[in-house]
């Protein structure tokens, strides 16, 4: 990932990252997937205005996620980690 969201001040909310090899919130209630609705707008603040690079990295990690968490579902995983970017960016998926 090139860009990694980090806390503005005391009173941001903290950096929703995964934790691995599940892949669920470390930040969220217990088995929160990530990137779960914080992450993804942290994730889409530190990838403003580069879409494509935000879709790039996180279908990176959705292919370390799909071997570390051991989730073979394509549409759950395509659903997941790729199409919100493409919503966020303004684009329909």
């Amino acid at each position: 990932m090139t860009g990694t969201p980090s806390p503005a001040g005391p009173a941001a909310e903290p950096a929703h990252t995964p934790h691995r090899p599940s892949w669920t919130c470390a930040v969220c209630a217990p088995d929160t997937p990530w990137p779960c609705p914080p992450a993804r707008t942290q994730l889409a603040e530190a990838y403003a205005g580069e879409p494509i690079a935000l879709s790039v990295d996180v279908g990176e990690m959705l292919t370390v996620a799909a071997g570390e968490a051991g989730i073979t579902d394509p549409a759950e995983l395509y659903e997941r980690f790729v199409a919100w970017t493409w919503i966020s960016a303004g684009v329909a998926p």
